[in-house]
């Protein structure tokens, strides 16, 4: 019989948990082990006996974003266990958790927005009290007041003292009174489907008048809102498989017990998906739709904004004013974003060498791209791979 790890509070059908849970399963395979997930209503603590007796699990990994009910480090005993999505340490100090890091979310959301040049922020979190939506509107809000741009916030109410219906009125009133070219966070994709749909309805045109970044990148929900939204997907099946990679980390040391302080392990979002929620009026101009494709095809060749612009009759400030107007962010951004796609995907493929990524994305240099990989990750590119690959 094979070792088996446990993943715990899972909400079936839920693609954040169906990813983590997938992650898992990815590093149990590779390990040769089995791999079961628990659903969240089944999780209780008062049942936690009878499943390590019937399961006889090497470890397990706890999701934390639910809520209650709640497993405290003490009922695992002898069993090694790490934390995923647990935002603080009131498990105790001797814990590992995996985490997604919000204030990285809400920097890659905040540099998205303002490349659109906005008149003001606005921030919208997920209607249901959560600890990683507030993580992630305090960081953003924070991000804003630096700017010196006003941002508005939509408040979170008591559910108990307000129902749907209340709630959607509340939204919807709120997106009406936001001024002109107001670009609006959401602390997650179902949140930023609703304002989608409150815009619709309140005529407020996105992007021309309003902007929009999500989180998670769900295409069903972003794909089907009434204006395609742009949203910051998190790798969740790779915090899944870290967590488990984490897991096998303490299965390793001679004493698996409890590690003497906490061990806080955080997962970085990668790239934005661009939709049309923050693209600009000029988007359908068809000098902006062949600059984009020529991006898509050469940006990995060496193509630099100053050769796609010359391609192109008219000013060179003159383009790059509309191209932003369209996209809204300039040419090089768009050539970095491109770039940096291929970057991740060689990274996370150990056959490739990382001396022969900068070559191969386009980059003048391996220092160019070391620097330029340092800045917006906060890693070198052998510790993300470190992190990420397996």
């Amino acid at each position: 019989m094979s070792a088996t790890l446990l993943y715990l509070g899972r909400v079936p059908d839920d693609q954040v948990h169906d990813l983590i849970f997938a992650g898992v399963c990815r590093y149990a395979e590779a390990r040769g082990w089995g791999a079961e997930s628990i659903p969240w209503r089944e999780s209780r603590e008062d049942r936690m006996p009878a499943i390590f007796a019937s399961r006889k699990p090497v470890g397990c990994i706890v999701e934390c974003s639910n809520g209650p009910p709640d497993l405290p480090p003490r009922i695992f005993g002898r069993i090694p266990v790490v934390f995923t999505n647990c935002l603080s340490a009131r498990r105790g100090n001797r814990i590992v958790r995996v985490v997604v890091d919000d204030e990285a979310v809400a920097y890659a959301a905040f540099r998205e927005l303002s490349a659109g040049r906005p008149e003001s922020f606005a921030v919208a979190p997920f209607r249901m009290p959560q600890p990683w939506s507030r993580a992630r509107i305090a960081a953003f809000q924070s991000l804003a007041r630096k700017s010196g741009k006003p941002c508005h916030v939509l408040r979170v109410r008591d559910p108990d003292a307000e129902d749907r219906a209340q709630y959607d009125a509340r939204l919807s009133a709120w997106v009406a009174t936001l001024p002109h070219h107001c670009a609006i966070f959401a602390a997650n994709d179902a949140t930023a489907s609703e304002i989608a749909a409150a815009a619709a309805a309140n005529r407020r045109p996105m992007p021309r008048d309003l902007t929009l970044v999500g989180v998670d990148d769900n295409a069903v929900l972003c794909d089907g809102a009434a204006t395609p939204i742009t949203s910051i997907p998190m790798d969740f099946e790779n915090a899944g498989l870290q967590a488990a990679k984490a897991l096998d980390g303490i299965l390793s040391r001679k004493d698996p017990s409890p590690p003497r302080r906490s061990t806080l392990l955080l997962v970085k979002p990668l790239l934005v998906t661009r939709r049309e929620s923050t693209r600009g009026s000029g988007r359908r101009e068809p000098r902006i739709r062949q600059a984009v494709e020529m991006i898509r095809r050469e940006a990995c060749a060496g193509l630099a904004a100053s050769a796609i612009i010359a391609r192109f009759s008219g000013s060179r400030r003159l383009f790059e004013m509309r191209f932003r107007e369209a996209m809204g962010h300039s040419v090089l951004d768009e050539i970095q974003h491109v770039r940096l796609e291929k970057v991740f995907t060689l990274l996370s493929r150990t056959d490739t060498p990382i001396s022969a990524i900068a070559a191969l994305c386009g980059y003048g240099s391996d220092i160019e791209l070391r620097q330029f990989f340092r800045v917006r990750t906060g890693m070198s590119l052998r510790e993300w791979r470190q992190r990420n690959a397996w």
